[in-house]
């Protein structure tokens, strides 16, 4: 029987005569066909067929089998199959994996006899920090069989399979750098603004998915509480209060900037306090005709604070690039954010209170001691200090 007749005749048997048969269905990647393979020309005429017919890494709660993977914590497995060959030479097909690029550490085991042949990839990725995404790790898979001293070769490309996608491509470095948080693949996906996206992929890895979008929405509602909370202390059109009277009291101390006022005088009410650009800081004041005259928080201040995201999520290089000394930072786990407001204009307000306000809103949102102020990646200062570059917030 021919080659192209053996194929035709396991068709068939697939299809219709072996009920329950899997042929052409493959595990892997493979499909109905092979993924790579050689034919010889033995003794009668006889054609010999080497079929590398699956590659595939399989993975835990996911739908199918990938050759895309982690190393070295998964298992990759390439089958291969002879056909027209005499019995027995399937066992003998002798297997040789080579890794591709330096970044590719030797697979384990290298070589082995068999049908199949399942392996670990090791990764040699620099662990120096970078600001470019990493190369892929990726291996090639030879298959070869000798049948009546004819040599048959088939080669998995590594371009093609055995080679890691994107989002194992940033998962692989939290292995290799050792991080206690190690994101699984429901971890990986594409940000919803791509502000918060300050690393080397087009993918982030949130620990919580949707979080740190949450958290900048949260910021910003919280910082423009800050900014209007001013307090009425007397109805407006009250009569007979002495000048000195406080009609518009500022909102809570903020951190070490101190009551912040968000309103202007009105009529002949006075401002009480400091002025910041001209603008009014402090209290308002019933003045001369001892009328309450100002409403609290006139300015209606609302800042969008999305451009002045410095750092959201860093993957593992990139935080390492930019000076961080912490192997677990919050931004590689998606769950911190770097604000800079020092280019924001509010009224009344300097650049030092700016950097107090986010910092105390900060604060309100996740609590004491988890917003701080710096300056670079890990020198901690006094909100108002003017060498501050930024406020951190994390979860």
């Amino acid at each position: 029987m021919g080659l192209n007749q053996a194929r035709r005749l396991a068709w068939v048997l697939c299809a219709g005569i072996i009920a329950g048969c899997t042929c052409g269905k493959q595990e892997g990647t493979g499909g109905g066909g092979p993924l790579a393979e050689d034919e010889v020309q033995v003794g009668g005429g006889r054609r010999v067929a080497l079929e590398i017919t699956e590659a595939f890494t399989k993975r835990t709660g996911q739908p199918a089998p990938r050759t895309t993977f982690l190393s070295p914590g998964e298992q990759i497995t390439v089958r291969a199959r002879l056909i027209n060959a005499p019995d027995g030479a399937e066992d003998h097909i002798l297997w040789t994996v080579r890794p591709v690029g330096p970044q590719t550490g030797p697979a384990v085991p290298a070589t082995l006899e068999g049908k199949e042949i399942t392996f670990r990839g090791n990764s040699a990725q620099r662990r120096d920090g970078s600001r470019q995404p990493n190369p892929p790790l990726e291996y090639e898979v030879i298959a070869s069989a000798t049948v009546e001293g004819k040599t048959l070769e088939a080669r998995l490309p590594p371009s093609t399979f055995i080679r890691q996608d994107e989002p194992d491509i940033v998962r692989q470095e939290y292995v290799d750098y050792g991080t206690s948080f190690q994101p699984g693949l429901n971890h990986v996906s594409a940000p919803k603004r791509a502000l918060l996206n300050t690393g080397n992929y087009t993918f982030i890895v949130e620990e919580d998915a949707g979080k740190l979008d949450e958290l900048l929405t949260q910021v910003q509602t919280e910082v423009n509480r800050i900014l209007n909370d001013d307090v009425q202390e007397q109805r407006v059109g009250t009569r007979g209060l002495r000048p000195d009277t406080v009609v518009v009291s500022p909102g809570p101390a903020v951190l070490e900037a101190g009551p912040l006022g968000d309103t202007d005088p009105r009529g002949d009410d006075v401002c009480g306090g400091p002025r910041v650009n001209g603008t009014c800081s402090g209290p308002i004041l019933a003045g001369r005709n001892r009328i309450a005259e100002t409403r609290a928080n006139n300015r209606k201040v609302q800042v969008d604070i999305s451009k002045l995201v410095t750092s959201a999520f860093r993957n593992p290089q990139r935080n390492r690039a930019i000076g961080s000394q912490s192997l677990n930072s919050r931004h590689t786990r998606g769950r911190a954010l770097d604000l800079d407001p020092r280019s924001l204009s509010v009224p009344g307000k300097d650049p030092r209170q700016l950097m107090c306000v986010f910092e105390a809103a900060g604060d309100r949102i996740v609590g004491e001691g988890s917003s701080f102020t710096e300056r670079g990646a890990a020198i901690f200062l006094d909100c108002n200090d003017i060498t501050a570059d930024h406020v951190h917030i994390q979860r």
